[in-house]
């Protein structure tokens, strides 16, 4: 007895540590779940841009002077016509005085020039007459002719000079109404650009006195869609965005414009997006900066998966060899399918499926043998047995991209 008591307390103790070393060491893998469901899936295309009034007009002067006045500032509200600003007028009704000067002289030479040119008429008929009673000779009547024609000339000269000293005369008034500076349309002034006493000069191009917002109310935001994205992007798609200034309101607006002319900056291609607002509420200011999306895509009750369904990939796969890793059949798959893994009795079964659009969150299912309310594999842990330690995996690689 004492015999097989000896013998059988080693074979316990080795069947005990075999035991240990086969089945303690097992994984016990526990998969988190998700479920497919119906919603409706937005997909979005975001952009920085600026927020501008409408219409903006630059209001310059035509004339060289001393600003002798402003009757607005920054802020003021003016109508179409008001006078925004005076330049010193005295200079320039000094040269309206005198082209009024230069036009008299030469009113007064053409009458001059009229009188001789008659005088020089009769002059010439009479030695016509005594020509052909053979008193004068050819050459004396020669002479008078020449002066007779060479007074029509000068007739014509003075006539001449009296249109250029009118168009003068023009000029000159007309200079003098531009140092009125008046405001080509109802609106906002945004910026000044002068003061009382500064000098503007007009000579090789028109300096900027003020800049006008036809309107506050209705304002858009120019954005710079990317070139990958641009496609996607048309006229009266639904926009959002936001501003630093009130991080907690969201504003509305549309796409108005899409402008082909590209913005190339450090080789990255983008094209100008125009989004109208409404700013009743003139919360929105010119200049603010606005992170905008422009919903490209909506689909209202779309059978949709989580994305993180779409990243999973079990470790078994992961951890098999390189020839059997992808356990997928690539030949079947076409373009746009994915492969989801559907928890069936615990276990994840793949399952392809073909997609439609997506957003930060869900895909569409278009295609595949998966149900709504079904339970999608996500992630998992792994726990091995005899340990308190567990490994969570991550949701692995996808086999979409």
């Amino acid at each position: 007895m004492k015999k097989y008591i000896i013998i059988g307390i080693p074979c316990l103790i080795a069947i005990i540590v075999a035991s240990i070393y086969f089945f303690g060491n097992r994984e016990n893998i526990q998969y988190k779940t998700a479920k497919i469901d119906r919603g409706t899936i937005s997909k979005h295309v975001t952009a920085t841009g600026t927020i501008n009034p409408v219409r903006t007009v630059l209001i310059g002067s035509q004339v060289s002077g001393l600003i002798s006045k402003l009757y607005v500032d920054f802020n003021s509200v003016v109508k179409k016509g008001q006078i925004v600003a005076q330049i010193d007028s005295v200079p320039f009704e000094h040269q309206v005085k005198k082209a009024e000067a230069t036009l008299a002289t030469a009113v007064a030479s053409l009458e001059k020039a009229s009188v001789t040119s008659k005088n020089n008429r009769r002059n010439y008929d009479r030695s016509r007459k005594l020509f052909a009673k053979r008193v004068i000779s050819i050459n004396d009547l020669d002479a008078v002719r020449t002066t007779y024609e060479t007074g029509l000339a000068e007739e014509k000269l003075t006539e001449a000079q009296v249109q250029q000293a009118k168009a003068a005369l023009e000029i000159a008034k007309t200079d003098l109404e531009h140092t009125t500076i008046l405001s080509p349309l109802d609106g906002i002034v945004i910026s000044r650009n002068v003061d009382v006493g500064q000098t503007v000069a007009a000579s090789f191009q028109t300096p900027t006195l003020f800049n006008i917002a036809e309107d506050l109310i209705h304002m858009q935001v120019n954005t710079n869609v990317d070139e990958a994205d641009i496609g996607s992007v048309r006229v009266e798609q639904d926009a959002s965005f936001t501003v630093d200034a009130f991080p907690d309101d969201i504003f509305e607006g549309k796409v108005a414009e899409i402008r082909i002319s590209p913005i190339i900056f450090q080789n990255v291609v983008t094209y100008d997006t125009i989004i109208s607002v409404d700013n009743s509420s003139l919360k929105l200011k010119p200049g603010m900066t606005a992170n905008t999306s422009i919903m490209v895509a909506k689909v209202d009750n779309a059978l949709r998966v989580p994305n993180a369904a779409l990243r999973y990939t079990p470790s078994e796969i992961l951890k098999s060899e390189p020839d059997k890793k992808n356990t997928i059949d690539k030949k079947s798959i076409k373009k746009n399918d994915s492969n989801i893994w559907i928890s069936e009795f615990g276990k994840p079964k793949q399952a392809t499926v073909k997609l439609g659009i997506s957003n930060d969150n869900f895909s569409e299912i278009l295609e595949g043998n998966v149900k709504e309310n079904q339970e999608v594999v996500i992630s998992e842990t792994v726990q091995k047995s005899g340990r308190k330690d567990s490994q969570k995996v991550p949701w692995g690689r996808s086999t979409r991209y």
